[in-house]
C-alpha cells in the first residue's frame, strides 16, 4: 500500500509538471509565431525594397547625369522603399533586443520616426503640397536620422549573424547608394531560418 501511495504521488507530480510545461509552451507559442511572422514580413520587405531602390538610384542618376525627367519617379521610389523598410526596423529590434534592449530600443525610436518623416515629406513633394525649396532641408535631416539608425544597428549587429554588421555597408545603405546591397544581404540573412525549416520526409512503406 505504501508503494502504491508513493507511486501515485509521483505520478500526480509528473502530471502536474507536464501540465505546467505544456502551459508555459502554449503561452510562449503566440509570441514566437508573431516574431516569426514579423521576420517573414521584414524579409520580403528587404527583398522588395532592394529592387525598388535600384530603380530609384537609376532614376536619380538619369536625372542628374542625363537631365532626364525622372526626378519625380525617384521621389516615388523613395516613398515605396521607405515604406517597405518599416517592418525591417521592427524585426531588427526584435532580433537585437535580447542582447542590447536599451540601445536597440533607442535605434527603433530614432529609425521609425525618421523613415516616417521621409515618407511624409516625399509625399508632400510629389503631390505639390510642399515645394522643393521648402522640402529639401527637412528631408535631408530625416535622411540623416535614418543614417544614424543604420549606424547604430550596424554596431549592434556585430553580436549576431542574423543581420549585416559591416559598418561600411550600413553607412552606404544610409547614404542611399549602397542600399540595394544592404537590403539583399538582410533578406538573405532573415531568410536563413525559414530555409532551415525543412519538411519531414514522408514515411516509407516497405
Amino acid at each position: 500500500r505504501g508503494c502504491r501511495n508513493f507511486c501515485s504521488r509521483e505520478s500526480e507530480n509528473g502530471k502536474v509538471e507536464a501540465t505546467s510545461r505544456l502551459a508555459v509552451t502554449s503561452a510562449d507559442q503566440p509570441s514566437h509565431n508573431q516574431s516569426s511572422r514579423l521576420s517573414e514580413i521584414a524579409m520580403w520587405g528587404a527583398f522588395l525594397s532592394g529592387f525598388v531602390s535600384i530603380f530609384g538610384i537609376v532614376f536619380l542618376i538619369a536625372f542628374f547625369a542625363l537631365k532626364a525627367p525622372t526626378g519625380r519617379l525617384n521621389d516615388i521610389a523613395v516613398i515605396v522603399q521607405y515604406s517597405l523598410m518599416l517592418p525591417i526596423a521592427l524585426a531588427m529590434y526584435q532580433i537585437l533586443k535580447p542582447k542590447r534592449p536599451g540601445l536597440s530600443l533607442a535605434a527603433l525610436l530614432i529609425g521609425v520616426p525618421g523613415m516616417l518623416a521621409v515618407i511624409v515629406l516625399q509625399v508632400l513633394l510629389v503631390t505639390d503640397v510642399l515645394p522643393f525649396a521648402n522640402q529639401i532641408v527637412p528631408v535631408i535631416i530625416a535622411f540623416l536620422v535614418v543614417l544614424a539608425w543604420f549606424i547604430i544597428n550596424g554596431a549592434l549587429a556585430r553580436s549576431t549573424d542574423k543581420l549585416p554588421s559591416n559598418m561600411l555597408l550600413n553607412v552606404l545603405a544610409g547614404l542611399y547608394v549602397g542600399y540595394p546591397f544592404w537590403a539583399f544581404s538582410t533578406w538573405r540573412r532573415l531568410r536563413a531560418p525559414f530555409q532551415d525549416q525543412q519538411p519531414l520526409d514522408p514515411p516509407r512503406h516497405s
